[in-house]
């Protein structure tokens, strides 16, 4: 599989996310205007889209959580691996959350949900550090789903 490498800047949004521009064709590279991708960025691995958002060309968002890792800011240069990434995105729903969704109309809600969707309700739960918030966050999810509302 082909991996394209380059060197980027972070970019900073209005909104707090933040991203590299993509510096190659994506849809004449990867055959698609929104693929899905593995990616290295300083060595961590990141798996999402490359897409076009108000922007001249493709990006990949760079979430707070490796920016955090890296410890980076605004136009630190960054070292990028991207290929196209064929392999399914499973997430593993934790066994309380699926005891919650007790209603098959809900499950297959969920299970159609966008991967990152489905990962960061998952990721969400997960971070609780006590049962007591655990359980609050399990009952806001299912309250959530109910209303079709995503994590922001």
């Amino acid at each position: 599989m082909k991996i394209l490498k380059f060197e980027a800047p972070l970019m900073l949004m209005e909104k707090g996310g933040a991203y590299v521009e993509i510096p190659f064709d994506v849809e004449k590279e990867f055959g698609s205007k929104r693929p899905k991708i593995k990616a290295l960025i300083n060595k961590i691995e990141y798996r999402g889209l490359l897409v076009k958002m108000k922007t001249p060309c493709h990006i990949l968002g760079v979430l707070k959580e490796i920016r955090e890792k890296l410890n980076i800011q605004e136009n630190d240069l960054l070292q990028i691996e991207v290929q196209l990434d064929t392999e399914e995105r499973i997430i593993e729903i934790p066994p309380d959350f699926l005891e919650h969704l007790i209603d098959e109309n809900l499950q297959n809600y969920f299970q159609n949900l966008a991967y990152t969707h489905r990962k960061e309700y998952i990721r969400w739960i997960e971070e609780a550090k006590k049962s007591e918030t655990r359980e609050k966050r399990l009952k806001k999810a299912i309250e959530m789903l109910n209303n079709k509302q995503m994590l922001s």
